[in-house]
Formats: structure tokens, sequence, C-alpha cells
């Protein structure tokens, strides 16, 4: 037998034992480009689970992931057409408000207790009262964390002298560690996560959860372009497909969702075991936008003069895309 008649039946009988073992075709995939806020977000790493475990490239997608430094960073990156979906908070539907092109298109998480406020460990604070003119760092100008300020003065009634203020120093953990160290700032505006680390390095503490003072919230969302959403909407679909399989993953498989949250955003496996613990569960499964919580965003808007009274809200996010369960 002749070596291109054993190639070609070698290539038959491979193809037929994959046929027989239910292996799925090969696909082309194309290339959605997808910003993260900041790294290091627990409610962001479905992204990462997805591309790990090929759940993306089985929707026919090649994502590239970019992080920013910050939801305004990721608008202005919408607005230049640089990314296609983004991954930001809540809050950020504001830019949508104000003329930026991109939609929410599905809840990521609707639960304030990702976030919190976090000190070192030279703080005497005891609870949310001793925020009162404090300032409070955040990741940018307009963010998800500068947000948070804003709102937790409305709660509060602080104005003027009282008003908590909000710093700039980034999204970093190190940079939050080193303004924490060096006395820049009282505290900082992030996730959990941080409070957790600084207790596991002795270094700090989590002051507060952000839910003593929101109860429901639209916390983080995923954005798409009009770019995308005009030009390849089934793009569009198919990363939400996969995106709420790597949710169903994680669910089901927590030393690996450990894993990898460690390997991406550079937590301990302690830290990211307690992640996993406290929040997998507050984790959309299906992408649907909550009326409470969409309401507090529109009354935080409306306090701002972002909005006014009587806009509609429900022209800034859509649940066209999301899969059908």
């Amino acid at each position: 037998m002749d070596l291109s008649r054993r190639a070609a039946l070698a290539g038959m009988g491979a193809a037929f034992s994959l046929a027989a073992l239910g292996a799925p075709e090969a696909q082309a995939t194309e290339k959605l480009r997808v910003g993260k806020a900041v790294a290091e977000v627990f409610s962001y790493v479905p992204l990462d689970i997805g591309m790990r475990y090929g759940i993306f490239e089985k929707h026919g997608l090649d994502i590239e992931e970019i992080n920013f430094a910050g939801g305004a960073k990721v608008a202005q990156a919408m607005a230049a057409d640089a990314v296609d979906i983004g991954l930001s908070g809540g809050p950020d539907i504001a830019y949508a408000a104000k003329g930026t092109p991109e939609i929410a298109i599905a809840t990521i998480a609707a639960s304030p207790a990702f976030m919190g406020v976090n000190v070192g460990k030279q703080s005497t604070a005891h609870g949310i009262d001793d925020l009162k003119g404090k300032k409070l760092g955040v990741t940018t100008a307009g963010s998800l964390t500068s947000w948070l300020v804003d709102e937790l003065n409305r709660v509060k009634g602080w104005k003027g002298a009282d008003a908590a203020i909000p710093v700039v120093i980034g999204g970093a953990p190190t940079a939050q560690f080193a303004a924490l160290k060096t006395g820049q700032i009282d505290g900082s505006i992030g996730g959990v996560s941080l409070g957790y680390q600084l207790e596991e390095s002795q270094e700090g503490r989590l002051l507060i959860d952000v839910s003593q003072y929101i109860k429901e919230l639209e916390l983080f969302v995923a954005f798409a372009s009009e770019t995308i959403v005009q030009k390849n909407p089934d793009a569009v679909r198919r990363f939400l497909a996969g995106w709420y399989e790597s949710v169903a993953f994680m669910k089901s498989h927590k030393a690996e969702t450990v894993k990898v949250t460690s390997e991406v955003i550079g937590y301990s496996s302690t830290v990211s075991a307690r992640l996993y613990d406290g929040l997998m569960s507050k984790i959309s499964v299906d992408g649907k936008f909550g009326r409470e919580a969409m309401a507090t965003l529109k009354e935080s808007f409306v306090d701002l003069k972002l909005l006014e009274p009587s806009a509609d809200m429900s022209k800034f996010y859509t649940e066209e895309f999301l899969p059908k369960i």
C-alpha cells in the first residue's frame, strides 16, 4: 500500500473515530474584544473560565481580553470603537444616558455585597459613620467606585465638609495597599477581596460592605457597543450564551474556579476560596435586570443631575440578547 493511500485511510479512520465519540466539529471563530473595567473583580472571572475551558470557542468566538483602569476607560474605549463588549459597573449605564454608544445587555451581579470599604491597620474606624469627611480611594472619576462614594454621601446626607471625598488611586490592589499604608486615603472603595487580602497579611481589614447603605443595585453589568449590536447581533447572543454557560461551570467546579481566580487576579487560594464561598451564589445565572435594582440607579442618576425624573431607563438596557432558558 503506498503512503498516500495509507494517509488517506488513516485520516478517514480518525474522522470516523471522532464522529463515533461525538466530538464537535471544528468551526471558524471570530474575534470579540472584551474589556474589563478592572482585572481584580471576582464577578468578571466567568470570562477567564470561558476562555480557559473552551466555552467561548464552542460558541464560535475568539475572545481578546483587555483590562482597563476603571469604568470611565471602558466607556472611552466604547466611544472609540476599541472594544465590543464591556464588563463594568451598573452605574456606568450613566455613560449610555450621556451619549456613549453602548447599551447594557445583561446583569452580571445585582448584589452590593461584592463591594466594600477597606481600611489599613492603623485605622480607628469602627463603622460607616466614621467615614464622614474621610478620603476614600476610587479607581477613576466617574467609575463605579466613585459613584459608591457619591451614593454614601447621598444616603447619609453628608454635604460640604461632612462629605466623604473620592480620591483617584487606580484599580490595582498594590496601589490601594500603598495609598492606605501612606495615609493618602483613609479607606478604599473596592472589592471585599481587598479587605480579605489585608486581613490575610495583617495590614488592614474590611470595614463594611456597601450593602449597609445600598440594599439593591445592578452592581456589575455587561455592555455592548452600538457597532457590534448593529453589525453582528448574533455574536452578542453567542457571547452571553458562553458567559452564562461559564457561570454554570463555575457553580459546579469550585476547585477549578478557585485556581483560575488565583492565577488571573493574583489572590491567594485562601482569599479566592473565601470569595467563591461568599459570592458565587450572588452571580446572575440568567442576566435579567431587576426592577428595584434599576430603580436605585435611576434615583441616584436623578439626584446627581444626570437624568430628569421623567427619563425612561429602558432606553439604556435590553434583555434581547439573553439566552432563552
